[in-house]
């Protein structure tokens, strides 16, 4: 078998879902004793020479400077179609709509290209396989976490968190106006923030039961300290791809609100799904009662160990590195 080479263009000293799904799969193929394997961030056109006569393994567009070379494309969201719904987000005399609407154009040409001369695609989610099944042949490999990472949370009472970063220019922040509504009519309950966030956000959230966490360094034990993931999306904000927060909130056995737009790629029947402040509100008074916590919680830890598994979606990976790496 051929050496592997895992890119992308990130830095994986950065904490996001960009980083996430490259860095566990590296995890988990090392836990699987496949160690013939180089991780290579930030990476571009000076790098080619470190990838010769390896299989490469491209996340998203970092396989964009590969000309001869094998590679698989591993697909974390469609550009083009995100930018496109983007767009939809401003009014048709905003400058802004159609900045999306020429990014979405150029990307849908540069996605297919990128696409076609890959020797397979690997999709995070359903809703990206199904739109790519006409281009290239593709399997299935969700994002994923391991299970032993993410203990039950044990807050015995009605915590909401909220988790960003909630930056300019964000889909988290794109969904303020959803989350200062929904505050603004919980004032007896209590919202934990975590992760980035500017003097805007924090200013328009000044309420005496919001507490602001910032960038913590125990992330995992920040978030079972609540009992409930509050994650709201504007209808324009419609990422393809299940989020890196729902699953880790699920592993935590902890129920998750969000909109429409928000439950993309994950068993809807699991989510509880709001399309407006008042919504959102109803459905997290409604998660008052320990009991309806606990058995929801339960349900959506069951569904992360059989379908965003670390441990089993890794198998996949190894399987195509055997196929295409000879």
């Amino acid at each position: 078998m051929s050496k592997i080479s895992l890119i992308t263009q990130r830095s994986m000293d950065e904490v996001n879902g960009s980083t996430a799904r490259p860095r566990w799969q590296i995890d988990a193929l090392k836990d699987n004793g496949f160690t013939d394997i180089q991780m290579i961030d930030k990476f571009d056109k000076t790098k080619l020479k470190n990838v010769s006569n390896t299989l490469i393994h491209a996340h998203q567009f970092s396989g964009r400077w590969l000309e001869n070379e094998k590679y698989l494309v591993d697909i974390h969201g469609l550009e083009h179609i995100q930018s496109l719904n983007l767009s939809a987000g401003y009014p048709i005399h905003s400058w802004k709509k159609y900045a999306f609407i020429a990014k979405s154009v150029y990307y849908k040409k540069f996605e297919l290209k990128l696409f076609k001369k890959a020797v397979h695609l690997i999709c995070s989610g359903e809703d990206i396989q199904e739109k790519v099944e006409k281009i290239q042949n593709s399997t299935l490999i969700r994002n994923s976490l391991f299970l032993k990472d993410f203990l039950p949370t044990e807050c015995l009472e009605l915590r909401v968190a909220l988790v960003g970063p909630f930056m300019p220019g964000t889909i988290n922040y794109d969904g303020l106006h959803l989350i200062k509504k929904t505050i603004q009519d919980l004032p007896n309950i209590k919202f934990i923030i975590i992760g980035k966030t500017d003097d805007s956000f924090k200013n328009q959230l000044n309420f005496k039961n919001v507490e602001f966490l910032g960038i913590v360094k125990n992330y995992h034990d920040a978030l079972r300290s609540c009992s409930v993931l509050l994650s709201p999306y504007p209808e324009h904000a419609r990422y393809l791809g299940s989020k890196n927060k729902f699953l880790e909130s699920a592993a935590c056995e902890m129920p998750v609100i969000t909109t429409p737009s928000g439950a993309i790629d994950f068993n809807k029947d699991l989510l509880l799904i709001g399309d407006n402040p008042k919504k959102l509100a109803d459905l997290i008074i409604s998660q008052k009662d320990e009991n309806e916590r606990r058995k929801l919680g339960k349900n959506l830890r069951n569904e992360i160990k059989k379908k965003y598994n670390a441990d089993i979606e890794v198998k996949k990976i190894i399987k195509l590195y055997n196929e295409f790496s000879n």
